[in-house]
């Protein structure tokens, strides 16, 4: 398993050498988070990448596992993608990864040793310790705001590259300036790493598929792969591509407001200050560079939807969705659909985000995103206006 020690080395270097220096001073709530993420991580990543090994002993034959036509949601983060991938998920054709087989259980052993204790647990204790986890999970994990969690929710599975710590996901626990630009993966990470990076998520993704019976359709949401347009198209060839867009000036304050809260959760209060123009900067690319890349694709393999097209009709969305990818919703998935519709018009959010809450204005927006402006049109999506691009 391909870990990139080198950064490891150098951003705990830079973390406990040079903090004081920068953004990265280990205040006491910093301390506590530095202690679990050295405590926990390093511990999960070694047994990570011996179970990695034993599953080339123990299943071999997960490398002839077909990956067939996987679906990839991508676009700017807060612009929707949580809610249509866990409302695709529904649907039996499609296989997600839950937050447990992201963070806990990427490998085939892991799962099988998962599944061991299970069994005892139901057959010795009848049950007591998954509903145990289960009352934990929601204690721990419905406490984080903003971006809700569960241990057996599907999620984004960016997080299977911090085990080798090649992903974007690392700037939140080290926002610095000198990280790889994994942002830009296609065009700015050498193609040797891109190759590495790759490699292995392709080969999570067949064990995945392998353990979960093998004739299911992956489906993944990840922000950071709307930077991966060519490299997804390269390791999945018969991929589908569906990018969500938001207006800027929803999605901006909502999306900054977002970091804010990650980086202060990991003891960085300053961060989300420093970061600010870089992460416009991030913003502004992933709306630009995927459009660029759908130039040369087919229309069979991308599909531009609107965020407000999604929220404002929900049952439409997915059928404009359904007849791009040629597939049909089935009684029990459109069931699935209309109580997602109910859930979305009882759910109440008591976040309020702001471009003055971030120090910015709307004409700041309009200056900074004007090419991303003309180029979507979001006015003509105030209201539903099913087009597949």
């Amino acid at each position: 398993m391909p870990i990139n020690l080198s950064l490891l080395f150098q951003l705990t270097f830079q973390q406990f050498f040079k903090s004081q220096q920068d953004q990265l001073k280990l205040s006491a709530r910093r301390r506590g988070a530095m202690l679990l993420w050295y405590l926990v991580i390093p511990v999960h990543q070694l047994l990570t990448l011996i179970c990695y090994y034993l599953d080339e002993i123990l299943f071999p034959a997960y490398r002839q596992q077909e990956i067939k036509a996987p679906v990839f949601i991508v676009g700017n983060f807060r612009s929707g993608s949580t809610l249509l991938q866990r409302l695709l998920a529904k649907d039996d054709q499609f296989t997600s990864m839950n937050v447990a087989e992201i963070y806990i259980a990427p490998t085939i052993t892991q799962r099988k040793f998962w599944g061991v204790l299970d069994f005892f647990d139901r057959t010795l204790l009848g049950g007591r310790g998954r509903r145990y986890l289960m009352t934990r999970d929601r204690r721990w994990l419905d406490s984080i705001q903003m971006h809700k969690v569960g241990l057996f929710t599907p999620d984004e599975d960016e997080g299977l590259l911090i085990t080798i710590w090649a992903t974007m996901f690392l700037q939140f626990v080290f926002p610095v300036d000198n990280l790889p630009p994994y942002d830009r993966f296609d065009e700015e990470i050498p193609a040797q790493e891109r190759q590495r990076i790759m490699g292995f998520y392709r080969a999570i993704i067949r064990r995945h598929l392998y353990y979960t019976g093998g004739d299911k359709i992956y489906l993944a949401k990840s922000p950071a792969h709307t930077g991966r347009i060519e490299s997804l198209r390269e390791f999945f060839p018969d991929a589908r591509i569906i990018y969500l867009a938001r207006d800027p000036l929803e999605l901006v304050p909502s999306a900054l407001s977002f970091f804010e809260y990650i980086w202060d959760y990991m003891g960085l209060p300053d961060a989300a200050k420093h970061m600010q123009a870089a992460m416009l900067e991030q913003i502004r690319y992933w709306y630009l560079y995927p459009m660029e890349r759908f130039r040369h694709m087919s229309h069979d393999s991308y599909f531009i939807l609107y965020y407000n097209d999604l929220i404002a009709d929900i049952p439409a969305a997915v059928d404009a969705l359904y007849q791009w990818m040629r597939s049909s919703l089935s009684d029990a998935f459109r069931v699935e659909v209309e109580q997602t519709v109910v859930e979305h018009l009882e759910f109440h959010s008591d976040n309020v985000y702001s471009l003055e809450g971030q120090g910015l204005s709307s004409e700041q927006i309009a200056k900074e995103f004007a090419e991303v402006y003309q180029l979507f049109q979001f006015e003509r999506h105030a209201e539903l206006i099913p087009v597949a691009h």
